[in-house]
């Protein structure tokens, strides 16, 4: 007769082998001075990983509120009346508005973007509204400068065209301009001007 394993051992095993994996783990702690924590990766201090940053405030709008719009960005050491400075992106729209109708008379259809919202010559080898330059002999720039930050945009689907500049003083709620681009929306105060 096949005497049978006793069955009380094996109940017992994973509690001998948990035990000896916490007198292992102990026994290490021991030797390397009570330092359980891996060492500081990269000369890192734990102190600067671990670092308490105090959390910020953020206000809370009361029902009905419009929702706050980013503010412009300006660069650095840029003079002159925002005012002045408004006046003039919308002078440049309306430029841009009368290269873009050239260039539909010469050709049949504004550039298309496919309806996408690009710069309208920051990317020289790749923004369509490059191709106003042979009307305006030069592309207007943002008074801020900083054309990809602080430019003009343009979108088309060929038939119709539109131009966006980010104006740095309050515009009424009818000027401004309804779009759904994300990188558009992150410009405060965004106005357009459309042909035809």
């Amino acid at each position: 007769m096949v005497k049978s394993p006793n069955r009380t051992w094996f109940a017992a095993a994973p509690i001998v082998l948990v035990a000896l994996a916490v007198g292992a783990a102990l026994g290490l702690d021991a030797v390397y001075g009570g330092s359980a924590r891996p060492a500081d990766p990269i000369g890192v201090s734990t102190a600067v990983r671990y670092a308490y940053t105090e959390p910020t405030f953020t206000p809370t709008l009361p029902p009905g509120a419009p929702t706050p719009r980013p503010a412009p960005t300006f660069a650095p050491g840029v003079s002159g009346d925002p005012a002045e400075r408004d006046q003039e992106r919308r002078l440049d729209l309306i430029r841009l508005a009368g290269a873009a109708e050239a260039v539909r008379a010469e050709t049949g259809a504004y550039p298309s973007t496919a309806n996408n919202v690009q710069t309208v010559c920051a990317y020289q080898n790749a923004d369509v509204g490059c191709a106003f330059a042979d009307t305006l002999g030069e592309i207007p720039i943002d008074p801020l400068g900083d054309p990809i930050r602080n430019g003009y945009w343009y979108s088309s689907d060929g038939q119709t065209a539109r131009f966006y500049a980010s104006l740095e003083g309050d515009v009424p709620e009818s000027e401004l301009c309804d779009t759904d681009d994300a990188e558009l929306n992150k410009h405060a105060n965004v106005i357009c001007i459309q042909v035809p």
